[in-house]
């Protein structure tokens, strides 16, 4: 190599390094397939078993990239799955002075972030979740173009959410209406009053496009970590127009070793404004959910059974799900 290549070599390569130098970010990549198993069970009030394929699989690659900025570090995130872009956020950390971020989809802040917070064993839904009896989650709202913020003072954890009219999936450039109200929530927590011991409560209003009145969540928990054993309980309220519901829920799982662990979900819901009103009388739902897990390093395998019990107030109307899942993540 003549001397006027190096020359020209060594001036790029100190501009790339200066480039850098000024612009420095970090990028991580991550991504994750999973094969799984599904028996949809057949419930006892006319629910039939589902006899397609039960086998499926998907796959997802996740993007994290943060930098240093005038007013603190910020990131940003997405994650790829199913031929779509299954949620997102931007956030910037400004250390002392808390975190806001903008989301969509990804539960970044507010009260979505404890929706159930029963301990589970890896890879398990919600006691509730692919079964009927989901209708009567918390916070059950998407959290498009929501603001959020969160910070610790004083030993107490907060973390709140505000979603303007409804929070339509605005891109760039762009508005739409998708309610009349705003929706916000707010959760405070905290961890250091006894070793093992998280307790919180948080309460949130919500609105959307296909709702005349406001909804009213609001919910309070413990959870409590003890050696290999982990206890939870949640209570939670959803006030709405003419399908009021309080839900109990308790939990537990149990780490059997390093690689293995079990848990147990219940939660008891009791249903709509007739049952104080004297018109057809309701019956309490019961959700159950049982999940195991083996995990060595990257590699998962889990499986759970989730069965609602009186759904929707039903006197026995039943639903049930069956999942075994493989994945890999990387």
């Amino acid at each position: 190599m003549n001397n006027l290549k190096k020359i020209g070599l060594t001036a790029l390569a100190g501009s790339m390094v200066a480039v850098s130098a000024a612009n420095a970010i970090e990028m991580t990549a991550n991504g994750k397939m999973k094969i799984t198993y599904v028996d949809e069970g057949e419930g006892s009030a006319g629910n039939t078993d589902v006899t397609g394929n039960p086998y499926g699989f998907e796959q997802a690659i996740s993007f994290t990239a943060s930098g240093e900025t005038p007013l603190g570090t910020a990131s940003t995130y997405f994650k790829h799955e199913a031929g779509s872009i299954g949620s997102s956020f931007i956030a910037i950390d400004m250390g002392d002075a808390g975190t806001v971020s903008l989301d969509d989809g990804y539960f970044y802040a507010g009260l979505v972030t404890v929706m159930d917070v029963m301990p589970r064993a890896s890879g398990a839904e919600q006691m509730w979740d692919d079964t009927d009896g989901d209708a009567y989650k918390l916070a059950n709202h998407n959290s498009a173009n929501a603001f959020g913020y969160s910070n610790s003072i004083m030993g107490m954890n907060v973390t709140a959410s505000y979603q303007k009219n409804g929070g339509a999936a605005n891109e760039d450039d762009s508005n739409a209406d998708a309610g009349d109200d705003s929706s916000k929530s707010i959760v405070i927590s905290n961890s250091s009053l006894v070793d093992g011991l998280t307790i919180g409560a948080g309460y949130g209003k919500f609105d959307d496009a296909d709702s005349e009145d406001i909804q009213k969540h609001s919910t309070m928990y413990a959870k409590y970590a003890v050696g290999p054993v982990t206890l939870g309980y949640q209570y939670a309220e959803i006030n709405e127009d003419d399908d009021d519901s309080q839900a109990t829920s308790y939990g537990v799982s149990f780490n059997v070793n390093e690689n293995i662990a079990v848990s147990y979900n219940t939660r008891t819901v009791e249903i709509g404004d007739g049952r104080a009103t004297g018109s057809a009388a309701l019956s309490d739902q019961e959700d159950t959910g049982i999940a195991a897990s083996y995990t060595m390093g990257g590699m998962s395998l889990s499986a759970f059974n989730n069965v609602s019990d009186n759904v929707g107030g039903t006197n026995g109307k039943e639903d049930e799900v069956t999942q075994v899942t493989l994945s890999f993540s990387f």
